[in-house]
């Protein structure tokens, strides 16, 4: 662009810059008026265990541990876990459970098991059936919050 003069070569890329400029604020305004297209997808409805939902499950599993392969239990045991939960019409709320469900409540609860496990085997610590943790005194408190900050602390 050279051959233009620099009064004009200024006055085209000013407009220029104002196009793309108008161009962009164009977008943003159909962004913005645009129907949202993409699809949301409602969230599954929690589910919600009782004590004899619970209870039911753990006794469903522990008679059929023979079941159990080399990740723990397969698909087709927390399959007929959840029949026997529909069987047993023990449900009170939430969504009826699935084996997804029985699944997660299992994992969930193995989760629980370990972390009272790694806390029974800390120094000091108590436990017990019945009592939990029992936080009695000033020494029982310090040992709990000290193993409660190192595992959330990590």
């Amino acid at each position: 662009m050279d051959w233009l003069d620099p009064h004009l070569r200024k006055l085209v890329y000013s407009s220029v810059v104002a196009i793309v400029s108008i161009c962009g604020q164009f977008t943003t305004v159909i962004m913005a008026t645009e129907p949202n297209t993409t699809t949301v997808v409602p969230a599954e409805p929690k589910a919600q265990w009782n004590v004899a939902e619970t209870n039911a499950l753990l006794d469903h599993l522990l008679s059929n541990k023979s079941e159990v392969g080399d990740g723990g239990f397969k698909p087709s045991t927390f399959t007929s876990a959840a029949t026997a939960l529909a069987r047993a019409n023990l449900l009170t709320a939430g969504p009826p459970k699935t084996n997804k469900r029985c699944r997660s409540k299992w994992n969930t609860l193995r989760g629980i098991y370990r972390e009272i496990q790694n806390y029974r085997n800390v120094s000091g610590a108590h436990w017990d059936n019945t009592k939990g943790a029992g936080i009695e005194g000033r020494t029982a408190l310090e040992v709990f919050n000290n193993y409660v900050t190192s595992i959330y602390l990590l």
